[in-house]
């Protein structure tokens, strides 16, 4: 699994790639529990791990979460201290290189945190390297959010591995309702988005199931820089 980013970019580079290497193998779902919504300091740094790829906040942060999804989130972060990348940064890298790989890193490790799998680590790679990484200044370009949500769209259409999904669905719903609120141009882009939000939110997954109802009704957090 180890190799340079440029190398591996060269046998992933579109949906149709991740989805070759994603054939044929079989895996699981999570079983669901209640979730809800609490206080938006706790909930939208916890959505903000999963959904720009930061460590998750340390425990004494998120005491108000209930119950139940603070359970799922001390199960996220016993992954996440687990979790070693199987990414190596390329050498000499830009400033800019070096921050594409650092956030490469960050969704490889949501994926494997989300998913207690065995072979999560494998498939957090493979995605991590082919998906579209954001920018940090989406107020001047609201279409860096909609390539992303494209991209992901394009492996739902005929994705093998349907555990996948609800993250995807998370995702791409929440990069779209960003770019509408920059935006503003699409009125029906933000009913589009919250559609696929409800998608990830009746999936099972009771931590992507929580920062979706909270992405739905609080519309937060909408950048990578925050």
């Amino acid at each position: 699994m180890r190799a340079g980013i440029k190398a591996r970019r060269g046998a992933l580079t579109s949906a149709a790639g991740f989805l070759v290497a994603l054939a044929g193998v079989g895996l699981l779902a999570s079983p669901a529990v209640g979730s809800g919504v609490s206080d938006p300091t706790s909930m939208e740094a916890v959505a903000s791990a999963v959904l720009f790829g930061r460590t998750m906040p340390p425990a004494e942060l998120t005491t108000d979460l209930p119950a139940a999804i603070q359970s799922r989130v001390a199960d996220y972060r016993k992954r996440e201290a687990a979790f070693r990348s199987t990414l190596t940064a390329p050498p000499g890298a830009t400033p800019d290189e070096q921050r594409s790989f650092e956030q490469r890193v960050g969704i490889e490790r949501v994926v494997f945190s989300l998913f207690d799998r065995r072979d999560s680590a494998r498939f957090a790679a493979l995605y991590a390297l082919d998906v579209d990484v954001a920018s940090d200044d989406w107020e001047r370009s609201p279409e860096q959010p909609r390539q992303e949500a494209n991209f992901i769209n394009r492996l739902l259409g005929d994705l093998p591995q349907p555990w996948l999904a609800p993250y995807l669905n998370l995702v791409a719903g929440h990069r779209r309702l960003c770019a509408s609120q920059i935006d503003g141009t699409d009125g029906q882009d933000a009913a589009r988005a919250k559609g696929q939000l409800g998608v990830a939110a009746k999936a099972g997954h009771p931590l992507i199931r929580a920062i979706a109802e909270y992405v739905i009704t609080a519309a937060r957090p909408c950048s990578p820089s925050i």
